[in-house]
Parts: C-alpha cells; structure tokens; sequence
C-alpha cells in the first residue's frame, strides 16, 4: 500500500508539474550591437511548405533609423545589399511604393527633409521617428514637426492598438515595420513560402510564446517582389534577396 501511495505522490508530481510548467518563447533574441538585436523563426505555411521570419528589433534611443533612396532616383532601381553599402548602413529592408519608373509614391522624411511628398490614399499609413519615439499614423493624423527625423508611407496598417482590422487576401512576400510597448522598432522581412498580411498581422500582434514580435502598432511595407534585406553588424551577415529592384529603404546605423 505504502509503494502504491508513493507511485501515486509521484505521478500527481509530475502531472501538476507539466501543467503548472511555464510555456517557452518560440524563440530567443540575440543581441547584435547596443541597441539592435535579432530573431530568426519558421512555422508551417501550407502543407508542404514553411516561411522564415527575420526580425531585428531596435531601439531609436540607441541605434539611428532613417530613409535611404536611390542616387539620383536611379531609373533602374537597386537593392537593398547596395543601399547598405553606399551609405553604409548596418541594415536596410525595403521601403516604400514606388512606379515601374522607379519613382518613391508616398511621404518620405530623410535626416529630417521632406525628399518626397504625402500621397493622401486612406488605406496607406506613416511610420516615423518623431522626437527619438517611433509612429505609425494615418495620412490624415499625420502632422509633420521639425523633431521628426525620418518617415516612409506604405500601407496597409496591420496592427492598431491591438486590434487587427480587415485586411485583403492574397499571398505574397512580406515587409513589415511595428512599433512595441516601451517604443522599440521590429523590422521584419519574411522568406520562404509567401503568407498574406493576416497571417503578416497576427505575427506582428502575437506574443513571443505564439510566435510573434508583440507589437500593439504595426504596419506593412512594400512586398511582394520587392521583399528583401541586408544586414551586416560585426560578424553577423544577413542577405534576403528581392525578386525586383526597389526605390528606397529603411535603414539602421549604428551610433
């Protein structure tokens, strides 16, 4: 009866353990320079196929984030490997819409200038560095301030105060930028198997422990083909190639 008891000790120990267990991220950040840290996951996109999430948090107080165009609003476009080396940027993901001329369509802010104007679509929205806090905004909330260091509109929101809005279908490669809690900037591209900006906006939304970057506001850039990243921060190297050239980007520097 004693061994019995015992056993049974045992197993109500181990049972009341795995459920009282604390869950664990689906994914840990890895710190790259002061101020930028980065995480790599995957999870299932289809029945055969998986999509890679590369996601670089930074923080404005620490790292300086800025819009990079093309010199010369080059009629070819370029890259988002090229527009790191040239202005020597740590990291670069594209940016916003452009035309098959490889005009910029939307607000850009470059180290505090207007390079180009705001384009009034209700459905695109603002992000920026407004005095050291990072935004994202409606064109029509938008109020442009001389504390405002850099800004690119593109669209659609994904995330608005917590609240996912109706979002159109469709699969497709993804940028995205979002802003957290204690104002951080996650920078996101995806890779691999394309998703739509439902999928985009829940894993903006969701918390570390549903595979997501805890983001209360986020919004996309420009996808599809223009999708791609460069990174290159001490000994760690990261290139996501587009399957098209882009206009301008987002861009890190370190202090």
């Amino acid at each position: 009866m004693k061994i019995k008891a015992i056993k049974s000790a045992l197993f109500f120990l181990i049972i009341s353990g795995a459920v009282h267990a604390s869950p664990k991220p689906a994914y840990n950040w890895n710190l790259l320079s002061d101020g930028i840290v980065y995480a790599k996951f995957s999870f299932e996109a289809g029945e055969f196929s998986r999509t890679t999430i590369h996601a670089f948090q930074v923080d404005p107080a620490k790292a300086r984030l800025d819009v990079v165009t093309a010199n010369g609003g080059s009629p070819q476009g370029t890259t988002a490997f090229d527009l790191a080396k040239k202005k020597k940027a740590a990291l670069v993901v594209n940016g916003g819409f452009f035309t098959a001329e490889h005009r910029s369509i939307g607000l850009l802010i470059q180290s505090g200038k207007t390079v180009n104007p705001i384009h009034k679509t209700s459905w695109w929205s603002i992000f920026g560095i407004n005095n050291g806090t990072p935004f994202i905004a409606t064109p029509k909330g938008f109020r442009a301030s001389p504390e405002m260091s850099m800004a690119v509109q593109a669209g659609p929101r994904l995330v608005v105060d917590g609240f996912v809005p109706k979002l159109k279908e469709g699969l497709a490669p993804r940028t995205a930028v979002g802003t957290t809690k204690d104002n951080k900037v996650i920078l996101l591209v995806t890779e691999g198997a394309p998703i739509t900006l439902k999928e985009l906006a829940k894993r903006m939304k969701g918390s570390r422990y549903e595979a997501g970057l805890e983001c209360p506001n986020a919004m996309a850039l420009d996808g599809g083909g223009s999708t791609q990243a460069y990174a290159k921060i001490k000994k760690f190297e990261l290139l996501v190639d587009g399957l098209s050239y882009i206009t301008n980007g987002v861009a890190v520097f370190l202090k």
